[in-house]
């Protein structure tokens, strides 16, 4: 199944290829070093890692920073351009790494998709790759996630702006307009139940992802 290149950077890589490797992993959660920079899943972007159990986990990127490999080491400005950088100081990426954070919110247990957390966490330097449009659009009906994701979101984050993330590549991921259309009626129907009387919100989140 070929990936959403829709959610990459402009520099898409080949299919399946991943894009990342597990650095850290837990039931609620993962960080990735991501490979090339230029190649960091978006925020909001829905990813995908193989369990040795046969168990796909489907998460969504909630932050994604670059940095000195090194925390003890400041970052300074150099004034070059990126040509000039590979010539004069070749050095210098290898000094910057780029990591993502991503929230569990699915898994696909070998016969159908659970929008729940995952039994275990991803194994240490497992690969992680952008989920295919077709996994994408099954996370979808009923929407149980949104709960989780709402309810329990990643510290320091604004949980409205990764639902907007994660419903605008849901309805991204389906085949057509009508199909996209039912999408986002279905999540509104799963908002106004969890939101209740905030309409405002409701209507802030859903018009963005739309």
């Amino acid at each position: 199944m070929p990936m959403d290149l829709r959610l990459f950077s402009d520099s898409p890589p080949d299919s399946r290829r991943p894009v990342a490797e597990v650095v850290a992993s837990s039931t609620r959660a993962l960080v990735a070093e991501v490979y090339r920079d230029d190649e960091a899943p978006a925020f909001g972007a829905w990813i995908a890692t193989a369990h040795p159990r046969g168990h796909t986990l489907y998460g969504l990127v909630s932050h994604v920073e670059i940095g000195p490999t090194d925390p003890s080491r400041r970052i300074r400005a150099h004034g070059l351009t990126d040509d000039e950088v590979r010539r004069e100081r070749p050095h210098l990426p290898g000094l910057v790494a780029c990591t993502l954070r991503a929230v569990w919110l699915a898994h696909h247990d070998g016969q159908t998709v659970r929008q729940t957390l995952p039994p275990h966490p991803a194994p240490l330097h497992a690969f992680v790759r952008l989920a295919a449009p077709d996994e994408i659009a099954a996370i979808g009906t009923p929407y149980d996630f949104l709960r989780t994701l709402a309810l329990t979101p990643d510290p320091n984050v604004p949980v409205d702006e990764l639902l907007v993330a994660a419903l605008a590549n849901i309805a991204a991921a389906q085949p057509d307009a009508q199909h996209r259309e039912a999408a986002l009626v279905e999540a509104a129907r799963a908002l106004s139940r969890m939101l209740r009387d905030d309409h405002e919100r409701l209507h802030s989140i859903l018009r963005r992802a739309g």
